[in-house]
């Protein structure tokens, strides 16, 4: 029942309506009209501090059911080079000219609910009913959904549609934490006084080269993804900003790991009699979900029945799951076809796109 011609050229409008992290007003004003034309009210909940918009809501009646209660939820925001994108259909793919990123991360996830409202309504589908959540600032650190209050995550289970190889299935995914750091140091003429300052960047280069990074183990990663400081060649750097990650399946060993860096940082700055101001922030707490769990069972017999082998995934990113399942919702996060994601060689494969959307229809209509 899905109009495929219809989905790809939602998704193709979709793309070319710019929504980087933290400024998707044009695309929810876009999404309020779409759902609105289906006879929906959509609403605004949980705008982020620096954001330009809150996260879109609307509540679809059940027909014939009246549980469970599911929520679907895709993000409407792009990472960069995320503007003016150009989408180009060639040989079963959607991609671009190489200049942008192609945003089907995941922009594939809304045109394939905003299909599968149209398809549910035209006809006429029993259906439990639904949460739709499209939410802003994902690609940010899960922002948007983090803003939501939890009254507005309730649910019975949710699917989340923001993954790539059809066959896959999100069931696990990690805790993160972000470690921001400022090393001070003292200003100095780098060719007159070069002994009386102290050089917070040689500061921070000396902790991060002790660092434990990357690969940690099978279940944890540790990266430094940002380091801003200094004003001149000529002046020696008296303060220096950097900003990194951890992520594991762990809980104890995500706080080895932050305990690690903080103490490399730590030690360097006493070694050059410098200063730190350390900063550690949660993001959101892994999930795992067993296969007995509802939504588990439905979605693998939905695989079965569409012939389709499955493929549980323990992935060392999150997404918008790890805070639904936080509020209480078990949550798993289901593909659509996007593939090279955050790279100018993004694509998005048609084919799953559109049994991405047929799979999801097949688990709201045989639900019970």
């Amino acid at each position: 029942m899905i109009n495929k011609k219809r989905l790809v050229n939602s998704f193709k409008k979709l793309v070319q309506i710019d929504s980087l992290s933290l400024n998707e007003g044009k695309v929810i004003k876009h999404l309020q009209k779409e759902l609105k034309a289906l006879g929906l009210k959509p609403y605004l909940a949980g705008k982020p501090e620096e954001g330009e918009v809150g996260n879109l809501i609307v509540d679809v009646p059940g027909r014939g059911l009246k549980k469970p209660r599911i929520i679907l939820s895709a993000h409407v925001d792009t990472v960069t080079p995320g503007e003016k994108i150009k989408p180009i259909q060639r040989k079963g793919y959607i991609l671009t000219n190489g200049k942008t990123i192609l945003g089907a991360d995941d922009k594939a996830g809304v045109a394939v609910i905003l299909e599968l409202l149209k398809v549910l309504k035209k006809n006429k589908l029993p259906h439990p009913p639904l949460r739709v959540i499209f939410t802003v600032a994902e690609e940010a650190g899960l922002v948007g959904s983090s803003a939501l209050p939890k009254k507005f995550i309730g649910g019975d289970f949710g699917i989340v549609l923001d993954g790539g190889d059809i066959e896959e299935i999100i069931n696990q995914a990690p805790t993160q934490y972000n470690i921001t750091v400022t090393i001070f140091g003292k200003a100095a003429h780098a060719g007159i006084h070069p002994k009386k300052g102290i050089n917070a960047i040689k500061v921070a280069a000396v902790a991060i080269a002790k660092m434990k990074l990357g690969r940690i183990d099978s279940e944890t990663t540790a990266n430094i993804g940002i380091i801003k400081g200094g004003k001149a060649t000529n002046i020696i750097p008296e303060m220096v900003w950097m900003k990194g990650e951890v992520r594991s399946h762990s809980l104890p060993k995500v706080k080895k790991q932050v305990s690690h860096m903080k103490q490399v940082i730590i030690e360097a700055c006493r070694k050059y009699k410098a200063r730190a101001k350390i900063d550690v922030r949660k993001v959101y707490v892994a999930f795992n979900l067993p296969k007995t769990q509802k939504v588990m069972k439905l979605a693998l017999l939905i695989h079965k029945k569409m012939g389709i082998r499955s493929k549980l995934v323990k992935s060392g990113g999150g997404s918008d799951a790890n805070i639904f399942n936080a509020a209480g919702v078990p949550t798993i996060n289901m593909a659509v076809g996007m593939d090279r994601i955050h790279t100018t060689k993004e694509r998005l494969k048609i084919k799953d796109l559109i049994k991405g959307a047929q799979v999801v229809l097949s688990l709201l209509t045989k639900v019970d």
